[in-house]
């Protein structure tokens, strides 16, 4: 499992590397339903995390030679509709007004109604991609559309139609999420760097050397930036927003192995290839607790009661209670 729970009522909601989309009693783990993808070709696997729209929920899927995006009714798992993708959607969905947009793994971008899956626009503005190399998830900003592809390319579309507005070149590879913060889109970078873009211009506003390949998801937090660095060690970063300044650090001799760090409250959560669960201080960084799970850590999730949800890389899905404080 390479994707968070997702806790929704009752019910804990998890895509699996086998083929299946499964919804867990939260109290008691049960299956309360399940969707299996073999139904529609090869069995797909999800990397994106899913969407929630009141009662239904939006899921991608990626496999050779199709993929599919999914809109299921959350309650019942009765599937709404889907729609194919050449290798499908590895990336997170998003929604801007009443329409989905995603990015696939060849590289189309792709409005959809929300309601129909009916595609509105359909563009390739970089070209089509060959598969291998993940895409980072885009981000959005006003009426831009950001996304990357898996060479060096990032570029901004209208979100009314998909025109490009601009497109530049990195020094490398994107290799995190995107992540807008005020009038700026972050990502990072293989070649080991950390860029602010302007989401008008395209302009790179800052470029920040770190020490390490940054990877995962970024996350805006207050007036700093979570970020995830390999390098002999794997470090959580907590980055100043505005000047990248390092303002605490935590390391795992292997890697955090949950690539959406959680946080809850004043706390943040990851895993590591140890098989540890580790939370830490938001603000300053300070350890607060760390327990072994026996699992790797993949993916986390939250209830409104405070049960910890926890999908590991061998498929076992845990759930723990006083974990967060």
């Amino acid at each position: 499992m390479f994707v968070s729970p997702t806790v929704v009522g009752e019910a804990v909601i998890i895509g699996s590397c086998s083929g299946s989309l499964y919804s867990l009693d939260r109290t008691t783990g049960e299956p309360i339903w399940l969707y299996d993808t073999a139904g529609d070709g090869p069995r797909a696997q999800f990397h994106g995390e899913p969407l929630l729209l009141g009662d239904r929920m939006v899921v991608p899927t990626d496999s050779n030679p199709t993929g599919h995006v999914y809109a299921f009714d959350i309650a019942s798992g009765k599937l709404l509709w889907k729609v194919p993708f050449n290798y499908g959607v590895g990336t997170t969905p998003l929604l801007i007004g009443d329409r989905i947009v995603v990015v696939s793994v060849e590289g189309d971008i792709a409005a959809m109604e929300s309601k129909s899956g009916k595609i509105a626009w359909r563009v390739t503005p970089i070209g089509t991609l060959k598969p291998g190399l993940a895409i980072p998830s885009p981000a959005h900003a006003a009426n831009r559309i950001l996304a990357v592809d898996n060479t060096n390319q990032i570029v901004a579309l209208d979100a009314a139609n998909g025109t490009t507005v601009w497109r530049k070149t990195l020094s490398g590879r994107p290799n995190t999420s995107l992540l807008v913060t005020g009038n700026e889109v972050v990502v990072g970078t293989a070649d080991g760097y950390l860029h602010s873009i302007s989401v008008q211009s395209g302009d790179v506003t800052k470029r920040t050397k770190l020490d390490g390949i940054p990877y995962g998801s970024l996350i805006g937090l207050d007036e700093r930036l979570l970020i995830l660095v390999s390098s002999r060690t794997s470090k959580l970063l907590a980055l100043d927003a505005a000047s990248h300044v390092v303002r605490w650090q935590q390391e795992t001799p292997k890697e955090w192995t949950t690539y959406r760090p959680l946080v809850t409250g004043s706390t943040v959560i990851v895993g590591s290839e140890e098989k540890n669960l580790c939370a830490f201080d938001r603000a300053t960084g300070e350890r607060r607790w760390c327990r072994p799970v026996g699992q790797v850590p993949r993916g986390l999730g939250i209830s409104s009661d405070g049960t910890l949800y926890v999908g590991s890389l061998s498929g076992v899905v845990q759930a723990f209670r006083g974990e967060t404080r």
